[in-house]
């Protein structure tokens, strides 16, 4: 197992709030100072790093350089979060041709963490809601991430069609096929999408399955528990090669296998409440 070293769970700003610091109860006061600072620091970070990469994106037409530097934001938000991601599996993701990447979704985390470990250049399949984010969304679109608006399937269908292309061209691209992250970490229902962009492409399917990420940082909250590791695990690529649209429901039912496979108890359990980092 790969460990990445980006998070500094040993900050300073731990070593201050030590002595009364409970992560586990909901009115320390010491929590609610370092979250807000975190928030702070965090929507700092990410608008100078939005704003260098919404600059750059026009001046490399083929992307790379956008991807670079988002991968250094992501470190730096890790580091301030104190978090570890752990990773399993590098040796199974292809290096030679494009493909759809397919993840679980329980944190904003997930995000940080392919950008963290994810070894090709690649580009997200992202809602149309997340353009408002002032900084954040402005780089998804300057940095040519494939848009989809969910409220109009023409148009959600059209951005698919221009994603497939894209791949069959020889770009891989993420989606996060549940739509939305998991409240409680089980895998939700699998939207069509990512399904018939894989099959038109013909291009494999590449699972991921996170565990943890919900502990650290779920959905609905800005709150982070400083000082714990989450795990990625790449899984084997599914062919879509021969495959027909009629062969969709078959396709779904074996990606979402692969990924209820690669969820790792130690991380994921509701009794593992994230893993803890040595102190």
């Amino acid at each position: 197992m790969r460990v990445c070293t980006a998070a500094l769970p040993h900050a300073p700003l731990t070593v201050v709030l030590a002595a009364s610091y409970d992560p586990f109860d909901p009115f320390n006061w010491n929590d609610v100072l370092l979250q807000a600072l975190l928030v702070t620091l965090v929507a700092i970070h990410t608008a100078v790093f939005g704003t260098v990469v919404t600059l750059v994106a026009f001046l490399d037409p083929t992307r790379r350089a956008p991807l670079a530097i988002t991968r250094v934001w992501s470190r730096g938000v890790l580091a301030l979060w104190g978090v570890r991601i752990d990773v399993e599996g590098l040796d199974r993701v292809p290096r030679d041709r494009p493909m759809v990447v397919m993840s679980n979704h329980q944190s904003v985390l997930d995000i940080l963490a392919l950008l963290e470990t994810l070894p090709i250049h690649f580009r997200f399949v992202a809602k149309k809601e997340l353009l408002r984010v002032p900084f954040f969304g402005w780089a998804l679109w300057a940095s040519g991430q494939i848009i989809i608006d969910r409220q109009n399937r023409t148009r959600a269908v059209a951005s698919l069609r221009r994603a497939a292309a894209r791949v069959s061209e020889g770009a891989s691209v993420i989606i996060f096929p549940e739509g939305t992250r998991s409240v409680d970490g089980v895998l939700q229902p699998f939207k069509s999408g990512g399904f018939h962009l894989a099959l038109q492409a013909q291009v494999p399917v590449l699972p991921v399955t996170m565990s943890g990420s919900h502990h650290i940082s779920g959905k609905g909250t800005l709150r982070v528990q400083r000082g714990r590791a989450m795990k990625v695990t790449y899984g084997e690529p599914i062919s879509t090669e021969g495959l027909h649209p009629k062969d969709r429901e078959t396709l779904k039912r074996r990606v979402r296998a692969a990924i209820e496979a690669g969820y790792d108890p130690a991380y994921q359990a509701d009794e593992a409440v994230g893993l803890v980092l040595p102190a």
